[in-house]
């Protein structure tokens, strides 16, 4: 089965569902290497051919892009997919190792179009101050390189992803923050623009012992109808969970107001309170993403626990039901 893809939204992390809900992009760099495609009805698994300098890359993000498409990181560069062939289209200079492939594909904004990724430039790769800033590029852009995006206020800022009407989620210090990006309009400034977000849901697993035993972040994010569906991640351990999407968005370029203290407590304590466990006590999850068809939701998880003579499991979780089994991926 091909995979159907939407310009109504571009989803980033390691796996994207169809617009139709019935197939997975995934990308791999541990079982196997590179991008296959997974019928959820059959558990068919189909490995894209990938040209022979990225045959066996690992390929860690990919992002949802227009009809037909599916984009990926490999080699320091950005590569585009389709049925009818894959090939090399953007360089990711300057940024370093860039991670987090994401796009905006809502039509009508100053945004549209625009590639993304997470990473530091390689003059400041060692830097603190610079670790996992945002980087993106304009569609016909004259210029061949990624342009930064400023951000004042937090130390990193990855696992950026667009929802289906065009709001951006993303990860800072484990937490989930929503906001946006202010164009740059002075011609004379090198970077795209700015970052204006705030946190909207401290759910970070956070505390230190021996062991550092239950330690967990937000590893991935995805917005698929009215809820959040994230993904926590430790030290061979991860949970996975889903907060409501907030009725807008607490902070945004061109508000002309700053939230005030209570406006972001009240956010914070709301998605707190309304966060609903999906599964607990697993291990180490990879490939997950989440989407919802028909109002019904539709999570996607691999575990790395393998039964007797198979690989790693591929999940799929639809509401109530616990997750039920989909097929398993080749060792080989």
């Amino acid at each position: 089965m091909l995979i159907t893809l939407s310009i109504s939204s571009g989803i980033a992390g390691e796996a994207f569902f169809s617009k139709d809900g019935k197939t997975v992009t995934m990308g791999l760099n541990n079982v196997l290497a590179g991008l296959v495609q997974v019928d959820i009805d059959t558990g068919k698994i189909t490995q894209v051919p990938l040209p022979t300098e990225i045959k066996d890359e690992g390929i860690d993000s990919v992002a949802r892009g227009g009809d037909g498409e599916a984009l990926f990181l490999a080699k320091d560069a950005v590569w585009v997919w389709t049925p009818k062939a894959v090939k090399r289209i953007y360089a990711t200079t300057p940024v370093a190792g860039a991670t987090d492939l994401f796009v905006a594909t809502q039509p009508g904004t100053p945004l549209t179009d625009c590639l993304f990724v997470s990473g530091n430039e390689k003059d400041a790769a060692d830097t603190a101050y610079n670790a996992g800033s945002f980087y993106g590029r304009k569609p016909g852009s004259k210029s061949k390189a990624f342009a930064s995006i400023f951000c004042r206020r937090v130390p990193d800022a990855t696992g950026g992803v667009f929802s289906d009407d065009g709001r951006l989620f993303f990860i800072s210090s484990g937490d989930l923050w929503e906001g946006g990006i202010q164009v740059e309009e002075d011609p004379s400034m090198e970077r795209l623009g700015t970052l204006v977000a705030a946190r909207i849901a401290p759910l970070a697993i956070s505390n230190t012992d021996e062991a550092n035993g239950g330690g967990m972040w937000i590893n991935h994010a995805a917005p698929a109808g009215n809820w959040i569906y994230l993904q926590l991640r430790g030290r061979h351990m991860a949970t996975l969970l889903r907060t409501p999407l907030p009725a807008k968005p607490l902070y945004a370029p061109g508000e002309g107001e700053f939230p005030t203290v209570k406006d972001q407590i009240n956010a914070m304590a709301h998605s707190l309170t309304k966060t609903q466990i999906i599964a607990d006590d697993l291990g180490d999850v990879f490939g997950f993403c989440a989407t919802e068809v028909a109002g019904k939701p539709r999570v996607f998880y691999c575990t790395r626990s393998e039964a007797e003579g198979k690989g790693p499991a591929m999940l799929l979780w639809e509401g109530e039901s616990p997750a039920r089994i989909v097929g398993y991926l080749p060792t080989e």
